[in-house]
């Protein structure tokens, strides 16, 4: 039975995508940048296409067979601020093509990746599943759009919708122009390259942060547990302060030029906050929390053969 990924080529899609084949899954990916991959698999079938555009997926849902559906496909920031009207045909009236043709083709299972960015920045941490949520920008806006489309079919039409908050994901291949909580990416590949960084942050602010193959172990381990129906889980990585990574990155590359120049921006600060994983460990597992110091040299030992510039 194939597996349709939507935004499959993007960072998470990607390793997703290959990490499904790997375990002998068929997998079909739609996404409007095909043509970005440089790294296709034959095993895995590639379509470019649009999610907004409905005729467009019900021709899918008819072609090929699948009963699972990765939802992965998204603009992500600062695309999202700069075009919010794009982003929200994307992004949300996508998702409810998503869920209108899951129903109409009885699709059992959906799989959606949201972010901790949906509690807001004006609440104390760490958050659990059952708190209020206070999206602050237009892509956490549409996470709780897409959340609440997803609560919403789960209950209508008893749709087996599963997502879970995700913090900060890190790892060869991420777009390097993903906001506010990237100087981590930075950081690492600035010093994989020999060049100078300066973090925008404070050297005590503290982020969550997942390595991309722990990432995508938990959308499979949380497709393959039998346990859930609709929940939405949080995952709350591990904590670092800025100065830690700096620290662990010169452990592996000596030489880094790493420096803090904060920026007066109280929204910085507070959005980098926590989640407390409260449902999540009698579902389903994962082989989360890994040591700080295995993250960087993971990701900077992979960085030359899969990083992308």
């Amino acid at each position: 039975m194939t597996i349709l990924i939507t935004g499959g080529a993007g960072f998470i899609g990607h390793n997703l995508a290959i990490r499904l084949c790997e375990a002998e899954q068929k997998v079909l990916v739609v996404d409007l940048v095909i043509d970005d991959i440089s790294n296709k698999k034959e095993e895995i079938t590639y379509l470019k296409g649009d999610i907004s555009d409905f005729n467009f997926l019900e021709k899918l849902f008819k072609e090929y067979s699948f009963k699972t559906i990765f939802h992965l496909a998204a603009i992500l920031p600062p695309k999202t601020e700069e075009d919010p009207f794009r982003a929200f045909k994307v992004n949300c009236e996508g998702t409810l093509n998503i869920l209108e043709l899951a129903v109409k083709y009885d699709i059992e299972t959906i799989i959606y990746p949201s972010s901790a960015t949906v509690f807001g920045p004006d609440r104390k941490p760490p958050f659990t599943e059952e708190d209020l949520l206070n999206p602050w920008t237009v892509y956490s806006s549409f996470k709780v759009c897409s959340e609440i489309f997803g609560a919403l079919y789960s209950r209508k039409y008893d749709l087996n919708f599963r997502a879970v908050r995700l913090p900060v994901v890190i790892g060869p291949g991420r777009d390097r122009l993903l906001g506010m909580t990237n100087y981590p990416v930075e950081m690492v590949e600035k010093a994989i390259k020999g060049q100078p960084y300066v973090a925008q942050v404070e050297p005590d602010t503290k982020v969550p942060i997942i390595y991309i193959d722990d990432a995508v172990q938990v959308l499979v381990n949380l497709w393959r547990s039998e346990q859930v129906q609709f929940e939405i889980y949080n995952i709350d990585g591990i904590w670092a302060t800025a100065k830690e990574i700096a620290e662990g990155i010169k452990k592996v590359i000596p030489s880094a030029e790493i420096s803090f120049k904060p920026v007066e921006d109280e929204h910085m600060h507070k959005v980098l906050t926590g989640l407390k994983e409260k449902k999540k460990e009698s579902m389903f597992s994962y082989r989360g929390h890994r040591l700080l110091d295995e993250i960087l040299q993971e990701y900077i030992n992979r960085y030359p053969s899969e990083g992308n510039d």
